[in-house]
């Protein structure tokens, strides 16, 4: 079974026991007594990422430092995505906007009922266990199916999928966005460690700006999550998608530039050490990216969306 087609059956089955098993576990959890949904997350999040990936990479016997890419990341790539990241996160919160026009943000209602959570274990939640598990499991095993295509193919590709991945209408836009960069980056620095800090940092920028509001101004936060975007009138929505374009645009602009610095940097590195990356050539195996397993994604999505929202 080729790579490719192997990481999307993977994938279709982790987001099929993302959409059931968590009915299964909330018996469990009531029968263990666990009421904290903090807790439930977490639980959550190793059974349904961590243990599979687990699984997955012990079944199929893969090499796991080159399958999850666990190779060193430069001080000097380190700077460059981190500036990367904190241009992302405003990038993000543009496409945020414009998704909120239309779907339900359930996500920022959800982080608002439980902003009175200590700090630290917000950022543990929300900073460090995605950046963890998430990392693994899409620009780890999934991105590794893709290492026939070229970067931008298996970025975009792998970026749609961490747009499923989520199973929200309304985080689809932006986390496919985010999802592109970051698997761009990790083909660029064969690094799966410059997605996790991406993604550490502008999920723990997301929760420090929800506490800080909840501290702050709790009384002026609970009224803007109580504001419904979707009710807007045409004109203004037509308005504001215009601004929320033009800025994205701009930052889109800038992250191409310092990815193509990035791309330079590394090139560099390794005609000087020597090194020739197999995985990152631009000649593409004969390999249909849209393939059976891939369809049956779609499906699942769409269904989903339809009966699970």
């Amino acid at each position: 079974m080729k790579k490719l087609y192997k990481s999307n059956i993977y994938f279709m089955l982790i987001l099929i026991g993302s959409i059931i098993i968590p009915y299964g576990l909330r018996y469990i959890y009531y029968f263990l007594g666990v009421r904290d949904t903090k807790i439930m997350l977490l639980g959550n999040h190793i059974i349904l990422f961590f243990i599979p990936a687990i699984i997955y990479l012990i079944v199929t016997k893969s090499n796991v430092k080159e399958t999850l890419r666990l190779n060193k990341l430069y001080l000097k790539d380190a700077g460059l995505i981190v500036v990367i990241a904190l241009i992302a996160w405003p990038l993000m919160t543009c496409v945020s906007i414009i998704g909120s026009l239309f779907t339900k943000n359930n996500l920022a209602e959800y982080m608002t009922s439980i902003s009175s959570t200590p700090y630290i274990i917000m950022v543990l939640l929300f900073g460090v266990m995605p950046a963890i598990t998430e990392e693994i499991n899409l620009r780890g095993i999934i991105l590794s199916g893709y290492d026939g295509q070229t970067k931008f193919k298996a970025a975009l590709m792998t970026g749609l999928l961490f747009g499923i991945f989520h199973l929200d209408l309304h985080q689809f836009l932006y986390a496919t966005a985010l999802g592109f960069i970051m698997a761009y980056v990790v083909r660029v620095t064969n690094s799966i460690f410059s997605s996790m800090l991406i993604h550490f940092i502008i999920n723990t920028l997301s929760t420090t700006l929800q506490k800080v509001n909840f501290v702050y101004n709790s009384e002026a936060l609970k009224a803007a999550n109580d504001v419904d975007a979707t009710k807007m009138s045409l004109d203004n929505k037509f308005a504001t998608i215009q601004v929320a374009v033009v800025i994205g645009i701009c930052l889109a602009g800038l992250i191409y530039k310092l990815i193509k610095k990035l791309e330079e940097i590394n090139s560099i590195r390794n005609f000087e050490l020597g090194v020739t990356q197999t995985r990152d050539v631009a000649i593409e195996q004969k390999e249909n990216i849209i393939n059976l397993p891939f369809m049956g994604i779609i499906v699942v999505y769409v269904i989903a969306m339809i009966f699970f929202r």
